[in-house]
């Protein structure tokens, strides 16, 4: 047995229930993918039922890829306009209103009944879990995130995007938060969290909530995600979800902030953004000099071939990076914010470099393109790390255990 193949228990004829509010195909952001990597491991002891919110109804009859993972998906649609509604109806109580945006009455029921048909519980994120918190059985929770601590840092944002109604949100959700979090995992038998920063933000060191919580890190997909390192690479490639307020915030600072001090020693530099954009927040930073908005591909490998570096400037968020990890796989050499590098073992000026004021951002960004020896190095460096500490096998690994083990003892009894 290696560190990558846990002493799983003989559980391989369970039936595991994972309840999701976003439909995970196409694996697109950061908590699709991972929430579709976590499902691939426990896919591999058990027989896993999908039941999923779906607020597009091109979703409904979306492909299911022949991936093995799943051997049964059920859909729901949940429209806009009535999770709008759910939001507003909440204002006044003490829910949070992500748990109120996301509440189907006819999914709840459903996910309720499948329950009894399984030997186990997956929900994904606090808004699923909510609706099935009160039931017997092994239980576990996904929290990814905690999602407080990615709130109240949101609230620094305000002033840059106060008419963003995520915003207001975020406002309104600091108070609520929390105290949820804390509550709902003592309804569980485990709960994960991708790193350990958002497990001290929850609970104090003596708090014995802790024991209910395992933290699982994010891993990458070294297959797919060959290394590329581009000699002559010039341009800085931005990898993520641009629908997603902390990764929109991150790539129009540096549109805004960043770029143009390095544009005015280096003019031929360029920003390539590569992932999921509205037409609104694409048209925003096409406007800066320099920016090139590749949107949404099937190959993100492909869309930053030739780039020169990775950046993650962020201001806003929680938990472990999954586009720096994609960078270091890629072998684009990485320049990150203290905030992007949490959760991480990697160190400034061996396996990336870490600045936050945008002149030292820019400094930095300046100094891996003129240098593509170091930065060669650097990149080398990276991926070596990724290899030895981040496959997603090796990461899941502890919470594919735990599963196993709460779903044997549902078994034997």
């Amino acid at each position: 047995m290696n560190d990558t193949e846990p002493a799983i228990s003989p559980t391989q004829g369970s039936r595991l229930l994972v309840l999701t509010s976003r439909f995970p195909y196409p694996v697109v952001g950061g908590d699709r993918l991972r929430l579709y990597r976590l499902c691939v491991e426990l896919a591999k002891d058990h027989q896993l039922t999908l039941l999923s919110l779906c607020d597009d109804p091109s979703e409904l009859t979306a492909e299911v890829p022949a991936d093995g993972v799943f051997v049964h998906v059920e859909r729901f649609y949940l429209p806009k306009w009535r999770s709008w509604l759910n939001s507003l109806l909440a204002i006044p109580g003490r829910t949070p209103l992500q748990v109120a945006y996301y509440r189907s009455a006819p999914f709840i029921a459903r996910a309720r009944e499948l329950a009894a048909e399984h030997d186990g519980v997956l929900a994904h994120l606090i808004r699923t879990g909510a609706g099935i918190a009160d039931l017997p059985g092994p239980k576990f929770l996904e929290l990814t995130d905690a999602i407080s601590l990615n709130y109240e840092r949101a609230k620094s944002a305000s002033a840059r995007h106060w008419l963003d109604p995520r915003t207001i949100a975020y406002r309104l959700e600091t108070g609520r938060l929390k105290p949820y979090e804390q509550q709902i995992v003592t309804k569980f038998d485990h709960s994960f969290l991708v790193s350990g920063i958002d497990l001290e933000h929850l609970f104090a060191a003596d708090d014995p909530r802790r024991e209910q919580v395992l933290v699982c890190g994010n891993g990458a997909d070294l297959d797919a995600l060959a290394y590329q390192f581009a000699a002559g690479g010039t341009d800085a490639a931005f990898i993520g979800n641009l629908k997603s307020l902390q990764n929109f915030d991150a790539a129009l600072h540096f549109a805004a902030d960043i770029l143009p001090l390095v544009r005015a020693q280096r003019p031929q530099v360029r920003f390539r953004v590569v992932g999921r954009i509205d037409e609104a927040g694409a048209a925003t930073l096409a406007a800066y000099d320099g920016v090139d908005v590749v949107g949404e591909v099937d190959d993100v490998a492909a869309a930053v071939a030739g780039a020169g570096i990775g950046v993650a400037p962020l201001r806003i968020g929680a938990g472990v990076q999954n586009k720096v990890l994609e960078y270091f796989a890629l072998g684009l050499p990485c320049i990150s914010t203290p905030l992007a590098l949490e959760g991480f073992g990697a160190v400034d000026g061996q396996e990336l470099l870490v600045a936050e004021a945008p002149a030292d951002f820019a400094a930095a960004v300046i100094r891996l393109l003129d240098d593509r020896v170091a930065a060669e190095l650097m990149a080398q460096a990276a991926r070596g790390y990724v290899e030895r500490h981040h496959s997603w096998a090796q990461v899941l690994a502890p919470l594919r255990q735990v599963v196993a083990d709460g779903l044997a003892v549902r078994r034997s009894s």
